[in-house]
């Protein structure tokens, strides 16, 4: 049954499990199984035809392990076999009947051990015997419904459609179907193995965006299911990496694609395998089952919604009268026969049975925190709604604020044209009219040209020059000739008294009062509110425009004693600068005494 080594490829798919994780909940039972595994405690009392209840006390402890953990299970047989498998259910039968006959020439033998293997071989579940399981269940209000063809279908549907939120089997192809989550090998202390579709991609080594379940599906049917037979040298491994390989979706298309794809040549597609694979497709995504809350047959999932063809549906079963189907559902009839041999009908059950006619699911309380926490989120994320005209005035306010924002970056600096009386030279440029510059030059419109902004100026305004006034040429004239004569002390020096100098400072003075063809100059430099006399010299004063020492009283005094400096008044150039020649303190020291005091010490 199922596929061939689909559980251990599953692997990274699968993770350890506890059925108290659906605490709360509901799960749909493969109740087959369990009486597989029930009957095999009395194999041999059942291969003799003795009435034995065993295997139903043995089903009868999962139901309860259930109910311990506040779980409710829908306890779901098998009904008819689909026409697919009438060829496999010949084969079965002939294995049985072999078994039987194998041992009973080993009991013959007294050969009890080998004997019991091959009892266990030959073991059949009747309808009669999951009737019995049926009996029992309704004693305990657990749900019991007999599928009309196989339990697979009807096990996926009630998963599909969130009835149950787990599927407990060990048919491996049951995830074919379409189930979301499936728990195999569930031992009596709740244990087993959790399945997940949506982890499927990570087992097959696909990207989300390029898996597809019907990639899955197709690498099943290709490797070998119940519905269809694989081809020679294809399992799971060489179907996976043929999916992979093609983008194609439609199975006519890529099938013809197998042998070239997977380099093997001496495979040959017909046209009957081609079908055979479109029927087994079908068969898993549309095989008929029971609605019990429409209490009618209907498909596992719609063919018109698939777009599948109607002619592949050969082997998904027939729909047969409602009413029956809705007998053989309760198990009051014979799926095979519909000879009635119950007459049970539902009354008194609890709300969230499938057969009451009010049916309310049971949320396990994973799925209650889950449901918390969505009502939470959707508490947070709840805003208020304003009025439409309030926004839209909003809206118009925040325009205007922009545009009024953005205007100062388009105004122009406006400038008034009106003359004064006296201006008669002197035009203001129109605001409108563009510079001429930018005109000829549209690179330079984005260009600060100047970083300082225009100056206007009137013809009021008198500008009278602070260095050229009449009062300060008369004096200009006597320190010009103070400055001549102190150049001819210079030239009269000593070299010892020049080697002497200590620091040196230019002199910055008008270029008129500078004697052109002079080398060097020495002054003496006095801080205000200091006595103390430094010693100073210039370079070559033939420098270019006038230079002037700050916040300094600069005194020109000649070499020899006898020099008489005119007393001056101080020349004051611009703001914190002052030159020109001052009057002499009585306690100034000449230079020429200075050096010759220098003299006296050496």
């Amino acid at each position: 049954m199922g596929i061939t080594g689909l559980l251990p490829y599953l692997a990274n798919a699968t993770k350890p499990c506890h059925v108290s994780e659906f605490r709360g909940g509901t799960v749909a039972v493969d109740s087959y199984c369990l009486l597989h595994k029930g009957a095999n405690a009395c194999a041999e009392q059942l291969a003799r035809g003795e009435d034995s209840q065993m295997y139903v006390t043995y089903c009868l402890k999962y139901v309860k392990m259930f109910l311990s953990y506040n779980i409710h299970p829908i306890m779901v047989f098998d009904g008819r076999n689909l026409p697919a498998k009438a060829e496999t259910e010949a084969k079965r039968r002939e294995s049985r009947r072999k078994a039987k006959q194998r041992a009973a020439e080993l009991l013959n033998l007294g050969k009890t051990e080998e004997a019991r293997t091959y009892l266990k071989q030959c073991i059949d579940i009747t309808p009669r015997m999951a009737h019995n399981l049926i009996i029992e269940c309704r004693k305990m209000n657990v749900d019991c419904i007999v599928a009309p063809y196989e339990s697979d279908a009807q096990l996926a549907f009630f998963n599909i459609k969130g009835v149950a939120e787990c599927v407990i089997t060990e048919d491996s192809d049951l995830l074919l179907f379409g189930c979301k989550k499936v728990l195999y090998k569930l031992d009596l202390s709740g244990a087993g193995r959790l399945v997940e579709s949506e982890k499927i991609c990570s087992a097959m080594k696909m990207r989300p965006d390029q898996f597809t379940f019907d990639k899955f599906r197709y690498m099943c049917i290709l490797s070998g299911c119940d519905y269809a037979n694989s081809l020679s040298g294809i399992g799971l491994k060489k179907a996976e990496k043929f999916l992979k390989l093609t983008a194609e979706t439609d199975p006519e298309v890529f099938l013809d694609r197998i042998p070239r794809y997977l380099n093997m040549k001496h495979l040959v597609i017909t046209e009957e395998y081609k079908r055979s694979v479109l029927i087994a497709n079908a068969t898993f995504l549309h095989q008929v089952v029971f609605d019990p809350y429409k209490k009618k047959l209907v498909h596992l999932t719609d063919p018109e919604v698939k777009g599948t063809n109607l002619s592949h549906l050969v082997n998904a079963g027939d729909k047969f009268d409602d009413e029956k189907a809705f007998e053989v559902a309760l198990g009051n009839l014979d799926p095979y026969s519909f000879e009635k041999y119950d007459d049970w009908t539902p009354s008194e059950l609890p709300e969230y049975s499938i057969w009451s006619g009010i049916y309310k699911k049971r949320i396990s309380r994973k799925q209650e925190k889950q449901l918390q926490k969505q009502k939470f989120e959707q508490f947070m994320t709840k805003q208020t709604v304003k009025e439409e005209s309030l926004i839209i005035e909003e809206l118009d306010n925040e325009d205007s604020q922009i545009t009024k924002e953005l205007s100062i970056y388009t105004s122009r600096l406006e400038v008034s044209t009106e003359k004064k009386p006296d201006d008669d030279c002197i035009e203001v440029t129109n605001k409108n009219e563009l510079s001429p510059i930018l005109t000829k030059n549209p690179f330079l419109k984005n260009k600060k040209i100047s970083k300082f902004p225009k100056t206007y100026t009137y013809g009021d305004t008198i500008v009278k020059s602070r260095f050229f006034c009449p009062e300060s040429q008369k004096e200009n004239k006597d320190s010009i000739q103070c400055v001549k004569e102190v150049e001819v002390g210079i030239e009269q020096s000593t070299s010892k008294q020049q080697t002497s100098i200590n620091s040196a400072i230019p002199i910055h003075s008008n270029p008129e009062l500078q004697p052109s063809g002079s080398s060097s100059e020495q002054l003496i430099s006095r801080k205000r509110g200091s006595d103390q006399l430094i010693q100073i010299e210039s370079k070559d004063a033939s420098t270019d425009g006038p230079r002037v020492a700050r916040d300094e009283e600069v005194i020109i005094v000649d070499s020899q004693e006898n020099v008489k400096v005119p007393e001056t008044k101080k020349r004051k150039f611009g703001p914190a600068r002052r030159v020109g020649l001052t009057k002499v303190p009585t306690s100034q020291k000449t230079l020429h005494s200075f050096f010759g005091k220098m003299n006296k010490r050496e």
